[in-house]
């Protein structure tokens, strides 16, 4: 028996699951349009400003092609293609591993600081909706989110991020208690991390 679409609006009426994933479409349609209209007011591509808003914040080791295709979800034919337009506008630049010449960290050029800075505003207006959430219900809200992007990380449907979920120092106590070993101490729902710097992967124990 074929399921009702997630996207027939007599199906969503009585439904709460599919209306969820609904209103998450929309959020992602949200996010695209603010990410397509920044990028063209600099003549880049969507994913050359999430290049170079990552290049602006992440630690050296993880500025990679191989990193930055599995951050994005994307091919490392991809993003080269990328990194070889925004080396071309003088907004990036490469940097050869010592010990293997075939390795690259990327590094934003002086220009490319200035336009990173500029670009990665582009989510102020989605922040902006968020804030007018009391912070309690932002708190649950990050927990849930979380859940559903572990659970499409266990799907192989994006790659596993780097999150508290993933990570070999959490530790889920009971059915609502967060535990961090790292500093060993119990976690609040708004203390969760998405991508925190000091991730282990649990497949590294």
């Amino acid at each position: 028996m074929t399921k009702e679409s997630t996207f027939n609006p007599e199906h969503q009426a009585d439904n709460t699951a599919s209306k969820v994933v609904a209103a998450l479409e929309r959020l992602s349609e949200a996010f695209r349009v603010l990410l397509w209209h920044e990028a063209k007011q600099h003549g880049l591509s969507p994913i050359q400003v999430q290049i170079l808003t990552f290049l602006l914040h992440y630690p050296e080791k993880l500025k990679t092609v191989t990193h930055l295709a599995s951050h994005f979800n994307m091919t490392k034919a991809t993003i080269s293609d990328a990194i070889k337009t925004l080396e071309a506008k003088d907004l990036l630049k490469r940097k050869a591993d010592v010990y293997d010449n075939r390795s690259h960290t990327l590094l934003l050029t002086k220009a490319g600081k200035v336009i990173a800075k500029k670009v990665e505003k582009f989510a102020h207006p989605m922040q902006g909706s968020v804030n007018a959430i009391p912070p309690e219900k932002q708190a649950v809200l990050l927990e849930q989110l979380m859940d559903l992007i572990h659970d499409l990380n266990h799907q192989l449907i994006i790659t596993p991020q780097r999150m508290c979920f993933n990570c070999q120092f959490y530790e889920q106590k009971g059915k609502t208690q967060h535990y961090c070993h790292l500093i060993r101490t119990p976690l609040r729902a708004g203390d969760l991390r998405l991508d925190c710097p000091e991730f282990e992967s649990k497949e590294e124990e």
